[in-house]
């Protein structure tokens, strides 16, 4: 049985290298994906390219949509138009965005007694990171989910958070990436299968006792500060 058979799955920060694999997972387990991001043509790309399933309980129809998050455009837009479409919200990923819990979303994944998972990266192709900046990155993030968790448990909304260090994607220098292996217990970089195995186990009814976690997915690295 497919984790998300059926399910409207809307994933922001879709139109990154951790978006195009968590969405491809999302669709081969039965999802109906929904792409948001900034970059029309990557969201049209990854689109294409995830597999349909055509089932009776699955018509595998997809949707990219093109939306700056950091822009003042109402969120309630894009919900309309994702309501529209599947008249549905289960799930909500963020990943490194932020699409706001309020109004016609809230009331969406209240409905279908939905999830929110909220991932924060490292580095997110960026240049340098330090451990200090990783250690605040990580206790916002936790504080923000147990307080999303707290607000949104009397609507059966569960909000759960996934924080990944650093990745084989990740466009850092030399001494960056050996930063981490020497601290990273495990020794290793994080492979974007590892960060969307664990998003989508916090996104499926498997995790339908757990709200208000911070799953770190980063080697170890947050047991050394």
């Amino acid at each position: 049985m497919k984790r998300f058979n059926d399910k409207a799955v809307i994933v922001t920060g879709a139109d990154s290298s951790l978006g195009r694999v968590t969405a491809m997972k999302l669709a081969r387990e039965g999802a109906n994906v929904i792409l948001v991001g900034s970059n029309s043509k990557v969201l049209q790309y990854i689109a294409a390219d995830l597999p349909e399933d055509h089932t009776w309980i699955n018509s595998g129809n997809h949707l990219a949509i093109t939306y700056r998050l950091d822009q003042a455009t109402p969120s309630d837009e894009l919900v309309t138009h994702v309501l529209q479409k599947y008249q549905k919200i289960d799930v909500l990923i963020n990943i490194n965005t932020s699409l706001p819990l309020e109004g016609s979303l809230v009331q969406a994944l209240a409905q279908s007694k939905g999830s929110v998972v909220n991932v924060g990266l490292l580095s997110d192709n960026s240049s340098e990171w330090s451990l200090h900046d990783y250690q605040q990155q990580n206790h916002q993030l936790a504080e923000n989910t147990k307080q999303l968790a707290l607000t949104h448990s009397t609507n059966g909304i569960r909000v759960n958070a996934v924080n990944v260090g650093l990745t084989a994607d990740d466009r850092n220098s030399h001494d960056s990436r050996q930063l981490f292996l020497q601290h990273s217990p495990l020794g290793d970089l994080v492979s974007l299968e590892d960060a969307s195995e664990a998003i989508t186990f916090l996104a499926s009814e498997e995790a339908r006792m757990i709200t208000g976690v911070t799953l770190p997915v980063d080697g170890g690295l947050s047991l050394t500060y």
